[in-house]
């Protein structure tokens, strides 16, 4: 079960991360770059470091 949630963390991790790349190359009107940039990261390393300490045990 930790492994199937684990591997749905990293998918998610993965899809954030290509929304923050997509919001970047199209230069999304109305929204902060640095503001996108930021909480995208940051919320791709939280599911990623998630997802990895429970793929490990």
């Amino acid at each position: 079960m930790k492994e199937k949630i684990a591997d749905y963390l990293l998918d998610i991790s993965k899809l954030v991360f290509a929304g923050v790349v997509l919001s970047a190359i199209l230069q999304v009107e109305g929204i902060s770059k640095l503001a996108v940039l930021f909480s995208g990261i940051s919320a791709t390393v939280i599911f990623a470091l998630i997802g990895f300490t429970l793929a490990r045990k």
